[in-house]
């Protein structure tokens, strides 16, 4: 793997990855971060396609141990193994690293941790979130069996997207979503069954959702609704079981969740997105276009940002359709 030229920053970076079975996504993965990062450290958790060899072809260190069931647990086996001392970055093999690399090097000669936009390619609708991926190891740990995160938790600072940003290809193909989510579901409920907190409910509902399984994640939802209100999973898993219905045309209720969700002080014009759409179908075109016309971006209270041709064409058809120029019907 390239190394970074020499230079007085004294930056040394380590790409870790976790996998199993990705002989076909990790060359792509390992040749975008060539040239940028100084070694790729990739712990592999049971593959049987050949993804070690394919690895170490490519020049990176593997290391090895078998799946525990909990992605901290071996998110952190991969740090450990890895030796990293100065800077990690965290990426996984459907994912591509896009960066300017003078500016990088320029990022890490300061700070401890940034946030990343990751651009997730999804089937049904993209959008961009903003994890920490790059950070100093010391200190650190994953923390969280389905949807990992660093702790302890921090308010990082966010790269400027034109020095470093992730896409995400894993989301894009309906099928290989829905196997990763029935994986997570099952991780999930093994979390819930240990601990049943908020957020290993809201890790169920939403894995249950890209599963298929719909009315299981709306009575998880629900349950998680009535057990811990006032918290910000019962936010997050509001606002999910509102999409859900959305999806289902139970709209009367995602009136009604859109509401409980502007009174728990969730962004104004993403909850004008989710209104109008559930007017629309309810037949209210007028009242619906009047709140959609506002909406300059949609930004849900995970902080997920939507493309912004979803939001064009849902104003394009929507005043059209206030204009007399589609059928209601």
């Amino acid at each position: 793997m390239a190394r970074l030229a020499a230079d007085t920053t004294g930056v040394d970076l380590v790409a870790v990855l976790i996998v199993r079975d990705e002989a076909d996504t990790l060359p792509a993965c390992l040749a975008s971060l060539a040239g940028v990062v100084d070694a790729v450290h990739v712990h592999d958790t049971g593959s049987v396609d050949g993804t070690p060899g394919v690895a170490r072809s490519l020049g990176a260190a593997v290391s090895g141990a078998p799946w525990p069931g909990d992605f901290a647990a071996a998110r952190n086996a991969a740090l450990d193994a890895s030796g990293a001392r100065d800077w990690v970055l965290s990426i996984d093999a459907d994912e591509r690293l896009v960066v300017g690399r003078a500016p990088l090097v320029s990022l890490l000669a300061r700070g401890e941790a940034y946030a990343v936009d990751v651009d997730n390619r999804h089937d049904e609708l993209p959008y961009t979130h903003r994890p920490v991926r790059l950070f100093r190891p010391a200190g650190l740990r994953w923390t969280g069996r389905v949807h990992e995160h660093l702790t302890p938790p921090k308010d990082w600072p966010a790269a400027p997207r034109d020095v470093v940003h992730i896409v995400h290809e894993g989301y894009a193909d309906p099928q290989t979503r829905r196997r990763k989510a029935l994986r997570n579901a099952e991780l999930a409920r093994a979390a819930l069954a240990a601990a049943p907190s908020p957020g290993n409910l809201l890790d169920l509902g939403r894995s249950l959702v890209g599963a298929g399984l719909l009315q299981e994640a709306v009575d998880t939802f629900e349950r998680l609704r009535e057990t811990f209100p006032g918290t910000r999973e019962w936010v997050l898993g509001t606002d999910a079981l509102a999409r859900l219905l959305l999806a289902a045309g139970v709209d009367d209720a995602v009136v009604v969740l859109t509401r409980q969700l502007r009174t728990a002080g969730v962004e104004p014009q993403y909850c004008d997105w989710l209104e109008a759409q559930a007017l629309a179908q309810l037949g209210h075109a007028g009242d619906a276009w009047r709140l959609l016309r506002g909406v300059r971006e949609v930004v849900d209270p995970a902080g997920r940002r939507y493309a912004p041709g979803h939001l064009t064409e849902l104003k394009r058809l929507l005043g059209s359709l206030v204009h007399g120029e589609l059928p209601l019907g």
